[in-house]
């Protein structure tokens, strides 16, 4: 198994497990950052939901900058003992819900109000396409909250009536595409 390392928050410093292999790719350093120093101000007390969680790492950094909750959604047997392992390691099982199953499945099953949804599916992946249109008639991301889409390319996003397109960013073979949720009127 690869090791990450949390990049802030309480557990600054502290390793991941994550599966090798070509099954996962964790999501790199510099997005991470670039993630948590935009979500920073707003974690205190959040419930973030990591949709192809992996290892976890996107959720636990939540978790290490003052999110109250997480949830993992995530179906690869060899990325769900790591992410099992991380959670139990660092003492995070109670602040956290590991759901093992495929998204969209696990989209069904949810009602409680996220505050960030951060989804990085396989990149040939065309899950985003379902994604979107869903929060639009469901109540899963809170008015004003964030969603981080992680893809292959850079797909020409545009705001929708229920989500504001705020940038798509480049890392290398990454685009961290960021909306927030339209607030309530």
């Amino acid at each position: 198994m690869a090791h990450l390392q949390i990049l802030s928050g309480k557990l600054k410093g502290r390793s991941l497990q994550s599966p090798r292999g070509e099954q996962t790719r964790p999501t790199t350093a510099i997005l991470r950052k670039s993630v948590f120093d935009t979500l920073r101000p707003y974690l205190e007390g959040a419930h973030f939901l990591d949709l192809f969680a992996g290892s976890g790492a996107m959720g636990i950094e939540a978790l290490s900058n003052g999110a109250a909750h997480a949830t993992f959604v995530e179906n690869h047997p060899l990325a769900l003992k790591a992410l099992r392992h991380n959670l139990q390691t660092l003492e995070l099982e109670k602040h956290s819900t590991v759901l093992a199953m495929d998204a969209e499945t696990a989209l069904k099953k949810m009602h409680a109000p996220f505050d960030v949804i951060y989804s990085d599916p396989p990149y040939e992946s065309t899950f985003h396409t379902l994604l979107l249109p869903f929060l639009g008639t469901h109540s899963l991301l809170r008015p004003e909250g964030f969603l981080f889409l992680e893809e292959g390319k850079e797909t020409p996003y545009q705001s929708l009536p229920h989500l504001q397109f705020v940038r798509t960013r480049n890392f290398g073979d990454s685009y961290l595409h960021h909306f927030r949720a339209a607030p309530k009127i």
